[in-house]
């Protein structure tokens, strides 16, 4: 005779790594109806009372976010924060002239 387990049962019993530190944590939101055309264009008009909708009003808006969140992490002991991200290095070499001898 077999007793039926459930999924968190058996997980709960057999657990062999537990992490209670977290190295990097993106942030990423998912909002289904954003997705779409009709959405955003909702977003905008609707939700922000914008007449058009337009990719020139997001960027002030990504930039108040990243800015908020650098408000947050400045000066708070968070492990990480300052590390330059991945792309820097690249756009340095992007930025380089053109009549440089590199290519």
């Amino acid at each position: 005779m077999s007793i039926t387990r459930n999924v968190a049962t058996i997980l709960k019993e057999h657990v062999a790594l537990e992490v209670e530190g977290i190295d990097r944590m993106y942030l990423n939101v998912y909002v289904p109806r954003l997705q779409w055309e009709q959405g955003v264009v909702g977003f905008f008009q609707n939700h922000l009372g914008q007449p058009v909708a337009s990719s020139a009003l997001m960027a002030p808006r990504t930039q108040a976010l990243v800015t908020a969140i650098e408000r947050f992490v400045k000066g708070r002991s968070i492990p990480g924060a300052s590390r330059p991200r991945s792309t820097d290095g690249s756009r340095r070499l992007n930025s380089s002239p053109k009549n440089s001898s590199v290519r």
